[in-house]
């Protein structure tokens, strides 16, 4: 049986805030609107056929999530991107999601590692065919935090979000992708097994070393110049806490 295509949105839910939003926000952390460029809202609301009330709706819950930046005249600036704010990201990431997972490890039960285990197999599978493998990506680490609460599992997915900005902008920035690649697979080999052995410190451990490395090579190919000072203190707080 084929699959059924999503349909597209009404008239009316095309003029709502929330369509307007989501709309946005996927433009902005796509690289549709690129980091730092100037907005019209009258043209934001021609291209996306919508009237100003639901733009402005849009463009403030935006603002507030750091995305866009208010200017005079009713102007809208793309938030730019910087290392020093990258490195706030990731260490967010690290804190957050190392004590998340350390939470996480005890309730998963048998099923939810062999979903663990399916997502990883996925990632290998399309990054090997040359697919899309960002989807499992986001899976495997989605499924990390999520049996620690939702609470976890939104600011984790939060913090994705807003660093896919930056894959976008700085992919070009890490010299060997195809190696960081294998990389980073070696990494999630690593979170699952502890996970595995119900060891939730070292799965803590293994995470953070994991955004650690991800996040030095893109700082080494941007500037090696750049000491990612919020991101050390993360790491060395996770170290603590789970005893090295």
């Amino acid at each position: 049986m084929a699959a059924r295509r999503p349909q597209a949105p009404s008239p009316q839910e095309r003029r709502s805030t929330g369509y307007v939003y989501a709309r946005l926000r996927a433009m902005v952390l796509g690289g549709e609107l690129p980091a730092g460029s100037a907005l019209s809202q009258a043209s934001l609301a021609g291209e996306l056929g919508v009237s100003r009330t639901p733009l402005r709706e849009a463009a403030r819950l935006l603002q507030n999530e750091g995305l866009l930046v208010g200017e005079p005249n009713q102007r809208l600036r793309v938030a730019d991107v910087s290392l020093e704010d990258l490195d706030q990201l990731y260490a967010i990431r690290v804190a957050t999601e190392a004590m998340a997972l350390r939470v996480a490890v005890p309730r998963m039960d048998a099923g939810h590692v062999t979903a663990l285990g399916e997502a990883l197999s996925q990632i290998e599978e399309r990054a090997v065919d040359g697919g899309d493998f960002d989807e499992a990506h986001r899976r495997f680490h989605r499924l990390l935090v999520e049996p620690a609460g939702e609470r976890f599992a939104s600011l984790a997915e939060t913090s994705w979000d807003h660093t896919s900005r930056y894959r976008v902008a700085y992919l070009t920035a890490v010299p060997d992708v195809s190696g960081a690649l294998l990389d980073a697979q070696s990494d999630h080999r690593r979170i699952l097994g502890a996970i595995r052995a119900g060891d939730g410190p070292q799965a803590a451990l293994a995470l953070t070393e994991h955004y650690g490395r991800t996040a030095r090579a893109v700082f080494a190919g941007a500037d090696g110049d750049f000491v990612p000072v919020a991101l050390d203190e993360a790491i060395a707080s996770v170290r603590v806490a789970c005893g090295t």
